[in-house]
């Protein structure tokens, strides 16, 4: 006699699917994020905004990670957000508002275009970032045995 899993229980391949939902809409998010750039400088400052946001989230989703004992659920959604969250500003300046240094409360919206080695020491720090956050994560998971 078989046992039937109650609908409620996602399986396996139910949860990559969603997963990979997740993961598809953010793509095409980012890519509509980065087309709004075009006429201005896009791939810099689509750059500067994904590395300060996201190198924020992966911070949150560090300490998130390092409390709770276990990986965030759907890292992407944490990282799109974060990155929203740091461009925030720019949809107010497409409606017209000019930049002023008040949208730096935004994850420094505007001082984080005049940093050093501009979008490398962004990259740089989104490594580190995504280091961190990944060794966390692997010092989660249990021993393997020999």
């Amino acid at each position: 006699m078989s046992v039937e899993r109650p609908s409620s229980v996602a399986t396996p391949h139910r949860r990559s699917l969603h997963h990979f939902a997740w993961f598809g809409g953010a793509a095409l998010v980012e890519v509509a994020l980065y087309a709004s750039y075009q006429g201005e400088d896009g791939r810099f400052h689509w750059f500067t905004h994904f590395f300060v946001g996201t190198s924020f989230a992966l911070v949150a989703m560090t300490l998130t990670a390092k409390r709770t004992g276990r990986a965030v659920r759907l890292p992407v959604v944490w990282l799109l957000v974060g990155h929203l969250a740091a461009m925030a500003p720019d949809f107010a300046f497409l409606d017209g508002v000019a930049h002023g240094r008040w949208m730096d409360i935004f994850l420094a919206h505007v001082s984080s275009h005049y940093v050093p080695g501009r979008n490398w020491t962004w990259y740089a720090v989104f490594l580190a970032t995504l280091g961190a956050y990944l060794f966390v994560v692997d010092s989660l998971r249990p021993p393997r045995r020999t």
